[in-house]
């Protein structure tokens, strides 16, 4: 059977062209494959740069290893929490990454039982003298036989709940004192005691006189909690800062006279601007401090005068081995004119690891809470915190058998009073 010449090129051009689109359909259907993978891809390479920026980013140190302790990823804050070495990227080995033996063993056991699921623990080791509290947690990673180990930093709340557990020790403490004397001696008075006028107003001038400290303690705590709480607020106002202080020697002349101490008052006769209630209450406190712990006929001086910039600048001279600074980052010498005060006893004095602790709630360098030098233990807490709040600093002084000095500096209050 023959074929015209126009059928056979029909049937080879229709041949040709379903050639040509079945190749262009594979070719298409290829790429477009492609394309979407590489979409695909591309969406996964940024899930995981998301998650490693997360991971890399976050407070928690995190490591992974695996059967062998290899690391399979360790992130920056891992070298913070657990003291790692410095270049994480050339280490391979768990064991290597950290010289912290107590971790270390506490992998070693992870790895090596079989029957490993999770552990957490709390690690502490010594950083600078510093003790750091790391909370850690090793769990096994089941369908990979890998382990992730994360690390906390918990130093800050740790102090701060040693802080509360000996808060409440000494609150229970210096509140069950004066508690059980006045209950005891109002019983005592109660069964029969009250009949006897002598042992009455005995018994009577000891319980107001616990009811005293404990109303003293309350107003203490009160005082300090306003202005930790940032509830006190100051109150600019011009005051004669040499009257102000005068006024406070006088609340403790009794206790003066009957150490025979002396007093060298160089405050230099000034008005500032300044909040004068917190400003009493400093060297209220601070006098207290002295006339407390002065030995019979000691002395006691006092200086105050104001300063400009130059003296901010030489406040803080080369400070010694027996100093302690309490810093004010937010005072600067752009203040104008500052409020320079000193306080010094050639009393006992205080050691330097004492002198460290000095303004924490409840420390006394006397710590058996004996009523031999009376006092809430509050007084320099709230000194710290109310210069904390007048924006001032202050230099601590002291040795055994060195007497004690106290120096504050406190800018003034740039507030224009109007004259009436």
């Amino acid at each position: 059977m023959k074929y015209s010449f126009p059928l056979i090129f029909y049937i080879l051009i229709t041949l040709i062209l379903s050639l040509f689109l079945f190749f262009l359909y594979i070719f298409l259907y290829k790429n477009i494959q492609i394309f979407f993978a590489k979409n695909k891809f591309k969406k996964y390479e940024d899930e995981i740069e998301k998650y490693l920026y997360i991971l890399n980013n976050i407070t928690d140190g995190l490591v992974i290893i695996d059967g062998e302790k290899n690391i399979l990823f360790v992130n920056a804050a891992f070298n913070k929490n657990i003291r790692a070495v410095k270049i994480l990227s050339n280490i391979k080995e768990f064991d290597l990454l950290t010289r912290n033996l107590e971790l270390n063993s506490l992998i070693e056991h992870a790895v090596s039982d079989i029957n490993f699921k999770f552990i957490e623990k709390k690690i502490s080791y010594y950083d600078k003298a510093e003790e750091k509290i790391i909370y850690c947690i090793v769990l096994k990673i089941e369908p990979f036989n890998e382990y992730a180990i994360i690390t906390r930093d918990i130093t800050y709340l740790q102090k701060i709940e040693n802080m509360r557990t000996a808060f409440i020790q000494n609150i229970s403490h210096e509140l069950k004192t004066p508690i059980t004397a006045i209950t005891g001696f109002t019983e005592t008075l109660k069964n029969g005691a009250i009949d006897n006028p002598e042992v009455r107003i005995k018994f009577i001038d000891i319980i107001d006189h616990h009811a005293k400290r404990l109303n003293s303690l309350i107003d203490d705590l009160i005082t300090l909690t306003n202005i930790e709480t940032e509830k006190s607020r100051v109150k600019y106002e011009k005051t004669n800062i040499k009257l102000d202080i005068e006024d406070s020697l006088v609340l403790f002349e009794k206790e003066i006279n009957a150490k025979n101490l002396t007093v060298i008052n160089n405050i230099t006769d000034v008005t500032f601007i300044s909040d004068p209630v917190k400003v009493n209450q400093i060297i209220t406190n601070l006098i207290q401090n002295a006339v407390k712990y002065t030995d019979k006929g000691g002395i006691i001086k006092l200086e105050g005068y104001i300063a400009d910039s130059w003296s901010f600048d030489n406040f803080i001279p080369d400070q010694e081995g027996t100093s302690v600074l309490w810093d004010n980052p937010h005072l600067k010498e752009n203040y104008g004119k500052f409020f320079l005060f000193s306080i010094e006893d050639d009393g006992k004095g205080v050691n330097y690891t004492n002198l460290l602790r000095l303004g924490e709630r409840f420390f006394r360098v006397d710590s058996s809470h004996s009523d031999v030098h009376k006092g809430t233990g509050l007084g320099l807490a709230i000194v710290k915190h109310t210069l904390k709040l007048l924006q001032g600093k202050a230099i601590i002084k002291s040795s055994l058998g060195g007497g004690f000095k106290f120096s504050f500096m406190i800018p003034e209050a740039k507030i224009d009073f109007k004259q009436n």
